[in-house]
């Protein structure tokens, strides 16, 4: 997101405060439509480039604007191996995503990393709402006292403690990697 603030000529924070307001306040008009796929993403990025205009100050070309802010994201290629790992040690995966977007998933490496993929805009639900952790932990089969969830918001987290869940807060892959290895009792590459 850095980039595509450095190439709008606005500041991250302002970017970040409008972007994640609808995980901070609640559910919100845009957002939520958008990540459960209620609103198309022409729509959704013209209306959230409006209300990046009003909150910056700059005016901000609407066209491919989901894919211009994610653009600079890069997959974190230590965790998805960690997946890989902790998969053929014969615990079950599963992939839970808020989406802003269907297109910037690696679709083609999800057979062999996870036995339940959970997109929001697929589903018509996000999270921190509780029926799609339920629903996630349905379509693996597991108890959720027995699931291990990890995402980097705390809001997440406390929805996922709620139904039963183990959680992890991601802060950076080496982190994260540790903390699994000490729940799981595996050796996480």
């Amino acid at each position: 997101m850095q980039v595509f603030a450095n190439e709008e000529g606005i500041e991250l924070q302002d970017l970040a405060r409008v972007a994640l307001r609808a995980y901070i306040e609640g559910d919100d008009d845009l957002v939520t439509p958008f990540e459960t796929g209620a609103m198309p993403e022409e729509e959704f990025s013209i209306q959230f480039a409006q209300r990046l205009a009003l909150e910056t100050g700059k005016e901000i070309d609407p066209e491919r604007f989901v894919a211009r802010m994610f653009g600079g994201v890069r997959l974190e290629e230590g965790m998805l191996d960690a997946v890989l790992t902790t998969r053929r040690a014969g615990y079950k995966t599963a992939l839970l995503s808020n989406s802003w977007g269907l297109t910037g998933y690696p679709r083609e490496r999800f057979e062999e990393l996870f036995d339940v993929v959970v997109i929001s805009a697929e589903v018509g639900m996000r999270k921190p709402h509780p029926e799609i952790f339920r629903f996630t932990v349905d379509k693996l089969g597991v108890e959720a006292s027995r699931c291990v969830f990890v995402d980097d918001h705390p809001g997440h987290l406390k929805a996922a403690l709620a139904e039963g869940m183990t959680t992890v807060l991601h802060r950076s892959p080496a982190q994260t990697i540790v903390e699994l290895e000490q729940l799981l009792g595996l050796a996480l590459p």
